[in-house]
Formats: C-alpha cells, structure tokens, sequence
C-alpha cells in the first residue's frame, strides 16, 4: 500500500509528524506540518506547465503514454497505482516535456537499480546502515519553495568523527530523497547546499570516485534532476580533495554552477532566500535538527513502499537490442545491453 493518499497535484502526501509538540517545534514549523509538504500552490503549477507546453489534459495523455510504452518494454518492471503515476509525471517535467528524454531517464533509473545495487537497492530506513548514515550525515529538502519555484536541499556532515561515515551509504541515503521527492515534490530546479564544517581529514580517506560518479550518474541522468547551484559552504582546506571529485564528476556546465565559500557566507546568503534556509545559517526555516528529524519522519512512512519497490529493476536479458558499454555512463570498464527507447 502507497504511503499516504494519492499524491496527483492536487493531492500530494500528508507531512504528518507524531509526537512532536509545539514546544518543540519551531512556529514556521508547525504551520508546515499543517500543509502539504512539498505541494507547491496552483500558481507555481500552472506556471511550469506553461513553461513546458503543457497543460492537465497533456499531462493525464502523456502519463498515459508512458504507462503503455513502459507495458510494452519486456526488460522493464510492471508497475501501477497513483504512486506510479506521480513519479511519471514528475519525470516528465524534470524531462522539459521531452517523453525521449524522459524514456531515456526512466530506462537509466531502473538499469541502475541492476546495475548499481550498492547504492540503488537495499533502501530500508529502518536498516542498520541507514541509522549509522543519518548520524554522520544529513540530507533534506527545505520546506520552502523559493519564489522562481525552486527547491533547496541541505546535506551536512554532522559529527567530525568519521567513523560511521560509508561513502555509498551516503549516496544511497541522497537517492532515497530524492526517491521521495519524486513522489510528492513539484519544483523548476534544485539548489543544493553542501555544509563542510565538519569535514574532516577522515571523511577525505573514505570518498571514493567511482561512487561519487555513480551517484552523479543517477542524481543528474536516471532521476534527471535539474541543478540550479550547489553551494558549498564553511569549506577548508581539508575539503579540497572531495571538491575536486565533485568537479572531476560534474560535467563543464555543471562544474559552472558550484560556488564555493569559505566561513563567510555574506555572498552566500544573497544567493539564497533567508525562507528556504534552516536558522542555523541565518534563515528563518527552522533549525537544522528540526528539518532532519522531520524528514526522517516522512522518509520512514515510506519503509514499506521501499522494501516492495526493491525488486523494481531491469531484467537486462529480456531487453532487446544491442550492448551498451557503461563505461559511457561511468567513465569505467563494464558492459549492459543498449538502452532501447523506441
């Protein structure tokens, strides 16, 4: 069973948080859980769809669409319900629209789920791995959309002590997010913040490339997500080695879009809306804490759809046409079958 009722656009899930009282929550906060979570206003709707040429009736056919050519493909999943269909149409405006680009994501993302089980697959938030994960690090969406209709997301390193920090248990936490996100979330683009100040010369001995690609491989490609910015923040010298991954990864367009900031975070504040920032950082969104564990709440409603989607992944000997060689996707050795989007 979906968590939550039907998420169309009119109907997005609850954030429903238990056993949190006022005192313990900031007021913005509370006003938050009393809406839905991540559900932009009809305004912000109508204004992407414009964007993209589209319109509700465009958008039913062309989810429709999908449902037939995904029905068509033997090496892909069979899936359904209003779950299905929200993620499909989340895919096509993060596609602009394009159903061949948005063929492509959707082929990509459940390739992945076969192709890169150590960070696409086992997403239980109820496992071991994901409770040591979310003690290192942080990762969420801020409640507030900023006014052009774009979604800030925090990632944190949250302790200086390294030791439960797994670099692809930290991508997969990253990808369970925006798993979610593609659920409930309707936005333009992303801006990513990346706070550094506890970034440690441990955590440099535990990055690994091939996950870093990986990761970028299914955050920028299989969930075809659009990045406005990413800002890092507090960074010191101990955090050039992981920059430099981000930049060796990111492509020329994307590498254009990383700002980097030292403990001065002036320019930065600027850049992004004191409403879409956690207070810790001079924003009026609610401490940190307080997002965190509010979205783990939401992400643990979502345990029970995790583990019945976890065997959702391409079955590569039924898919037809040639070989592809993933090194086209990750810059190292290994082959799968072409990706067929006809």
């Amino acid at each position: 069973m979906c968590p939550g009722s039907a998420p169309r656009l009119s109907q997005n899930l609850l954030f429903i948080v238990l056993g949190k009282t006022k005192k313990e929550t900031s007021t913005r906060l509370q006003i938050i859980m009393t809406k839905e979570f991540l559900a932009p206003g009809k305004d912000l709707i109508q204004k992407i769809w414009e964007e993209f040429g589209l319109n509700e009736q465009r958008v039913k056919e062309s989810v429709e669409a999908l449902k037939n050519w995904l029905a068509m493909e033997p090496h892909l999943p069979e899936e359904s319900g209003s779950l299905h269909e929200a993620r499909l149409e989340r895919w096509l405006i993060r596609c602009k629209n394009s159903m061949e680009r948005t063929k492509q994501s959707i082929d990509l993302y459940y390739t992945l789920r076969s192709l890169s089980p150590e960070i696409m697959c086992d997403w239980n938030p109820r496992s071991k791995w994901f409770q040591d994960a979310v003690q290192a690090c942080c990762y969420f969406p801020m409640p507030e959309l900023t006014p052009e209709g774009d979604r800030v997301n925090m990632l944190k390193y949250l302790t200086k002590d390294a030791t439960n920090f797994v670099h692809e248990d930290l991508v997969r936490m990253f990808l369970m997010t925006t798993e979610v996100r593609m659920c409930e979330d309707y936005s333009f683009t992303d801006i990513l913040i990346l706070d550094m100040e506890n970034y440690t010369l441990g955590h440099n001995s535990k990055v690994k490339f091939t996950i870093a690609k990986k990761g970028e491989v299914c955050f920028m490609k299989a969930f075809s997500t659009r990045l406005k910015a990413l800002h890092i923040i507090n960074a010191s010298s101990f955090a050039e080695v992981f920059i430099a991954i981000i930049k060796a990864v990111f492509s020329s367009k994307l590498t254009s879009r990383i700002f980097v900031h030292g403990k001065d975070l002036t320019n930065f504040r600027k850049q992004v809306p004191q409403m879409c920032l956690p207070d810790d950082l001079g924003g009026t969104g609610g401490s940190l804490q307080e997002n965190w564990n509010l979205w783990l709440k939401k992400v643990d409603s979502y345990h029970d759809w995790f583990l019945q989607h976890e065997n959702f992944k391409s079955d590569e000997s039924k898919r037809q046409g040639g070989d592809f060689d993933s090194g086209e996707l990750f810059g190292f050795d290994g082959s799968f079958r072409r990706l067929n989007v006809d």
